[in-house]
C-alpha cells in the first residue's frame, strides 16, 4: 500500500534525547567460594573503614591528642580561677555592690568630702568570720560600692553639658565626646592601679573594688563644678584654694581606704595571705599609695574640673 505522505513509514522515528540516561541498578556479585578459600565473601558495603584509612577512634587514643586535651583543660581551669578571683560571680558581686541605703549614700558622700573626723576605717566582717566575707555597703560605710561612682559619673556628664548649654557652647556631639573622654580616664585610672598592685605583689582584690574607689572622685568634681559656675567668679583666688582643699580631702580618703588593700592587717610581719612583707616592700607600697592617691588623682581632678 502506498504512503499518502510521499515517504516511507520506516524512515519516521520519534525524537529521542540521547543525552538523558536513566540510572540502572547495579548488583555486586558475590565472589565464588573457590576464589576465597572455600568461604563465600559478602559484597563490600560503603561506609565501612578500609585498611590504611584513618579512624576517629584512633585519634582519641592518640597520646598527642590526649596531651593537647589535658593542656586545654588546664588552661581553662586556670583562666576560670583567675576570673573568679578578680571578677567573681558577676550577678552576685553586682548585687553586693548595689546593696546601698539612703543613710549609707549620705554618710559616704560626707566621708568623701570631709574624711578627717572619721576614725575607724576597717571593714566589718560578717558573722561567719571563717568565710572572710564583709558586710555589704548598706551596713558598713567603709565598704566600696558601685552606686555612688555610677551616679556621680552620669551626673558629671549631664552637669558639664548643662553648664556648656548655659554659656551657649552646647552642641549634640558634646555628650559623646565627654562620655568617651571620661570613660578613657576611668579605664586609665583603673589600669594604673591594677598594674601597680601586680608589680608590688599585693594580695588579689576584685576589679569592682578598684572601679569603686577610682570613681569616688566624681563626687568631689561635681561639687567643684557647681561652685565654679555659680559663685566661682566671686571667689577670685580663693576658688583655687577650695579646689586644692577638695583634692586634699579626696587624697586622704583614698589613702586611708586603700591602705587596707595595699597594706592589709598583719600579725607581726605576715599579712592575711601568709606572705612576708619586708620593710623595703612596705616602703614601696606606701610610696605607690601616695603617688596614686595624691599625684595621679590630683592631676585627673584638675583636668576634669577645669
Amino acid at each position: 500500500m502506498s504512503n499518502p505522505y510521499g515517504y516511507a513509514a520506516e524512515s519516521y522515528q520519534p525524537h529521542q534525547n540521547n543525552n538523558l540516561h536513566h540510572p540502572q541498578p547495579q548488583y555486586t556479585q558475590p565472589i565464588p567460594a573457590a576464589a576465597t578459600g572455600g568461604q563465600p565473601q559478602q559484597p563490600q558495603q560503603h561506609g565501612q573503614p578500609q585498611p590504611g584509612q584513618p579512624q576517629f577512634g584512633n585519634f582519641l587514643n592518640d597520646p598527642a591528642a590526649a596531651l593537647a586535651s589535658q593542656f586545654a583543660r588546664s588552661g581553662f581551669q586556670q583562666s576560670n580561677q583567675y576570673i573568679q578571683e578578680n571578677f567573681g560571680s558577676f550577678s552576685g558581686d553586682i548585687k553586693y555592690y548595689f546593696q546601698v541605703s539612703n543613710s549609707y549614700v549620705l554618710k559616704k558622700i560626707l566621708l568623701i568630702l570631709f574624711p578627717f573626723r572619721h576614725k575607724d576605717w576597717t571593714r566589718i566582717l560578717a558573722k561567719d568570720n571563717g568565710s572572710g566575707q564583709y558586710l555589704p555597703p548598706a551596713y558598713d560605710v567603709n565598704a566600696p560600692d558601685l552606686y555612688i561612682p555610677l551616679m556621680s559619673f552620669v551626673t558629671y556628664i549631664l552637669l558639664w553639658a548643662a553648664f556648656q548649654g548655659l554659656s551657649g557652647e552646647f552642641h549634640p556631639q558634646l555628650f559623646g565626646y565627654l562620655a568617651s573622654q571620661t570613660l578613657a580616664f576611668a579605664v586609665l585610672d583603673v589600669a594604673i592601679f591594677k598594674i601597680g598592685l601586680y608589680l608590688l605583689n599585693c594580695s588579689q582584690i576584685k576589679i569592682y573594688d578598684i572601679i569603686s574607689f577610682s570613681g569616688y572622685k566624681y563626687v568631689s568634681i561635681v561639687v567643684v563644678l557647681c561652685l565654679k559656675h555659680t559663685i566661682g567668679q566671686y571667689l577670685g583666688w580663693a576658688y583655687y584654694l577650695i579646689v586644692l582643699g577638695f583634692i586634699l580631702c579626696l587624697s586622704v580618703f583614698l589613702m586611708r581606704s586603700l591602705r587596707y588593700i595595699i597594706l592589709p592587717p598583719t600579725n607581726g610581719n605576715t599579712v592575711s595571705n601568709n606572705s612576708v612583707v619586708t620593710s623595703k616592700q612596705r616602703k614601696m607600697r606606701i610610696q605607690f599609695l601616695f603617688v596614686y592617691a595624691v599625684i595621679i588623682q590630683g592631676l585627673i581632678f584638675l583636668y576634669m574640673s577645669k
